[in-house]
């Protein structure tokens, strides 16, 4: 897994001096980076590098010195150099004889625009000047390369500068490249736009050499981490792979969607359950004959699903269902949607979060999230707030509730265990639609009906949920029926 970091600066600096390294030899390496990708856009290319006071800025002088020559570059330096590092660099491009040019530069001649303004010292908003320079940059036709975090994305990830239609204003990136280690801020719901491809570069030693002594923030899960539920027993029964029990509320097409999921997902059998006594009760035409249902839990059900589609006046089997996995010998579920509207969630999820041999999975989206943590933590966040800062209050909601693991969903969804931090930043915009969070949800619960720990549980879910989508064009059609088909072809 590839290690990822709020602030960088404490790795970086621990580097320097246990390695004897100095900025310079950190900026050309940083610049090579960007030489690589810069060169790979075409050896016809025309450079337009936007350089900050900054070191980011000497990052940027160091690539146009080394580059010229090799392509047409100019450099528009948008304040003086105000390091050490950045005013030696900016001597010795001069001295190379790269050209330095005004903000009014006509752009229609370059092909590849680098930002080098900010980097990840950026804070709060950007001056009128620089919004209109970052603005008139993105609307420019070519390939946009940015240096470390892309100019106007705050180390939260978060934007503040908007334009007059209250559009976020930061620079457009078709690739970033960050320097030494991947930075939680590249990897919030509002930088996706953002970013474009991400791509780390080394500062002149490993990574290993580099995130030595150092303690990451999240790690990015790949395709290597996650653990299929491949059967290896040739001799097998289905009440070997689990039973999951799923509950049906207001909205069956959810419940259905979420245990067609754990199907095909690998529990072996899945029992749908109603609030109702009577057996004909509505629902059961709507059943595909794989899918049970009942109106009691069965006596073998390993793993329980709660809140797809359950609605938000359904007491009477929420207190059922709970009371259920109060009783299970090791309680393992799933809470989804509206049972964080539940008014007394909170206290089921303390009670959960003290059984130490619980396997509990919440999925909760933005709006969910921003319910919870008000709930739990006793705070009045708006949700703008919770979504800016989700990372932040994610980790806090978990280190509060340290033996539940919080799927926070997103654009890239984070995972969070005792404030341990996984993200899953494959996903894409295909996934918003109506049904794809009840598939993930399924898809959890069929991972803990057959034994999965918790984490790991969540970690190959979200991973087997996310690649799927990565399949699938176009991005507009993908249903949650699609959506599970593809997830056997897709990893």
């Amino acid at each position: 897994m590839e290690a990822v970091y709020i602030d960088s600066s404490l790795p970086e600096k621990e580097t320097k001096i246990r390695c004897h390294f100095g900025e310079c030899i950190m900026m050309e390496n940083a610049a090579a980076a960007l030489e690589k990708a810069v060169l790979g856009c075409g050896a016809e290319c025309s450079v337009f590098v936007l350089c900050g006071g900054g070191n980011n800025g000497g990052d940027g002088l160091a690539l146009a010195r080394r580059i010229y020559g090799k392509c047409k570059v100019s450099v528009f330096l948008a304040e003086a150099p105000r390091t050490e590092e950045a005013r030696i660099q900016y001597e010795m491009t001069k001295a190379a004889g790269v050209p330095f040019v005004q903000n009014d530069e006509p752009l229609e001649c370059y092909t590849v625009f680098v930002d080098c303004l900010f980097g990840t010292g950026f804070h709060g908003k950007l001056s009128e000047d620089y919004a209109a320079l970052i603005l008139r940059v993105n609307e420019a036709d070519g390939v946009k390369i940015a240096c470390d975090i892309p100019s106007g994305i705050d180390k939260n990830g978060c934007i503040e500068t908007k334009d007059a239609g209250g559009s976020p204003v930061a620079f457009r990136a078709d690739k970033t490249v960050t320097m030494g280690a991947l930075k939680t801020a590249l990897f919030s719901d509002e930088a996706k736009d953002f970013t474009g491809t991400i791509e780390k570069a080394g500062l002149g030693v490993s990574d290993f050499v580099f995130e030595k002594n150092t303690e990451p923030d999240a790690y990015i899960i790949e395709k290597s981490d996650i653990q299929l539920p491949h059967r290896k027993k040739k001799s097998a029964h289905k009440g070997m792979f689990g039973h999951t029990a799923v509950v049906i509320g207001e909205k069956p097409g959810a419940a259905i969607l979420a245990g067609t999921a754990a199907l095909r997902f690998g529990t072996g059998l899945v029992t749908c359950i109603t609030d109702s006594s009577a057996k004909g009760d509505g629902v059961s035409f709507l059943m595909p004959p794989e899918l049970m249902t009942g109106n009691s839990f069965p006596e073998k059900t390993t793993s329980v699903l709660l809140g797809s589609g359950l609605g938000t006046d359904k007491n009477s089997i929420v207190s059922k269902t709970v009371s259920f996995i109060y009783d299970m010998e090791k309680p393992s579920a799933v809470f989804d949607a509206d049972f964080f509207s539940y008014p007394e969630a909170p206290s089921v999820l303390k009670k959960l979060n003290d059984r130490k041999n619980a396997q509990i999975i919440i999925t909760p989206h933005p709006k969910e999230l921003c319910m919870l943590i008000n709930s739990c933590l006793s705070e009045k966040y708006e949700v703008s707030f919770t979504v800016s800062h989700r990372f932040e209050l994610s980790r806090q909601w978990s280190k509060a509730f340290p033996n539940i693991v919080l799927v926070a969903k997103g654009a890239n969804t984070y995972i969070f265990k005792g404030g341990r931090a996984f993200i899953c930043s494959c996903g894409t915009n295909a996934l918003a639609k109506a049904g794809s969070g009840d598939v993930l949800a399924g898809l959890c619960a069929s991972l803990l009906a057959q034994g999965y720990d918790a984490l790991e549980a969540a970690k190959t879910a979200v991973y087997a949920h996310a690649s799927s989508s990565t399949t699938f064009t176009p991005d507009y059609a993908l249903t949650p029926l699609l959506l599970i088909d593809r997830i056997e072809t897709s990893l």
